[in-house]
């Protein structure tokens, strides 16, 4: 099953490429894929199927995209694409595999396999055997979220901020869009400052850093030093607002999250009253739960 899954990716993927053939002196980005998911597929077909099996294959698709990554094309994007079709189709590692492809869309962004990740995408559910995503969870008590490393000592649960009005702003490091909209989180963060709203930036373990050094930090296996990084991504970026990391996956499909950045605002009577992207977010959505609830509502800012 899993063979047949990823020999139609390398088909879908690779269909278009020039055949390799023996005149072919120097390597290309699309020889070298050839070769690599050759490889894939012998262990595949031997029953080789685990992370730990395939890891110099996993190691080679890192080497790859090393090699050509000044290559901002095509041939270049379906190496990151297989790797991402790796984790999602034969490892079932949905998480990193989405993460995966998100990334193509921020490294690769005028590439047709870029131009693509929104539709490959659409319905997740459906297309990746993962769990449905919920119709709706605006009007619902907000599912609990359980926080294993946070900026907020002692900060454990999501439950244990009820009374307040809580932000959820789901990101990860490796996210472009997320870091975009950290100016207008961080703005948030300043306007409500001393009133009852928590703003609180939910991640999970992604197993690399981004977005920190020149390249990402590979913390595969690695938690605490994935955590340990985090500060410094904070300073970096003036994240002035509470992290955490939760045991849940920052696509959490509780919360009907398919996409990031996504941000939901929380009552203090622990119902959802808003979910959308980040930059729709503004200080009315939040006043209006403060004066329904008798809370204090910040006085606005003088132009």
């Amino acid at each position: 099953m899993n063979t047949r899954i990823f020999a139609a990716g390398l088909a879908l993927v690779l269909g278009v490429l020039a055949p390799v053939t023996a005149q072919d002196s120097a390597p290309t980005p699309d020889s070298e894929l050839k070769t690599l998911v050759a490889r894939v597929q012998a262990k595949l077909k031997d029953g080789q199927k685990s992370a730990a099996e395939l890891a110099p294959e996993l190691a080679a698709f890192d080497t790859l995209l090393a090699k050509y990554q000044a290559l901002k094309t095509d041939e270049v994007a379906q190496i990151a694409f297989m790797k991402a079709t790796l984790y999602t189709q034969v490892l079932k590692d949905n998480e990193r595999g989405k993460s995966l492809l998100l990334e193509i869309k921020t490294n690769f962004p005028d590439t047709k396999v870029a131009a693509s990740i929104d539709r490959l995408l659409a319905g997740p559910g459906k297309a990746s055997g993962g769990p449905e995503v919920p119709a709706a969870i605006v009007g619902k008590p907000a599912p609990e979220l359980n926080f294993i490393w946070s900026t907020q000592p002692g900060l454990k649960t999501l439950s244990s901020l009820k009374g307040k009005v809580v932000i959820l702003d789901f990101w990860a490091t490796w996210c472009g869009p997320c870091i975009s909209s950290f100016p207008h989180v961080r703005e948030l963060t300043a306007h409500f400052k001393g009133a009852e709203v928590v703003i609180i930036g939910v991640t999970s373990i992604q197993g690399r850093v981004s977005n920190l050094e020149a390249r990402a930090i590979d913390v595969q296996g690695d938690p605490e030093k994935e955590m340990a990084l985090t500060p410094d991504f904070i300073k970096k970026h003036d994240m002035t607002w509470i992290t955490a990391f939760s045991e849940e996956k920052v696509f959490n499909s509780d919360y009907g999250i398919t996409g990031i950045p996504s941000m939901v605002i929380i009552a203090p009577d622990g119902i959802v009253r808003h979910k959308s992207h980040p930059m729709k977010v503004d200080t009315e959505m939040v006043d209006a739960v403060l004066k329904e609830f008798k809370l204090t509502v910040p006085a606005a800012k003088k132009a």
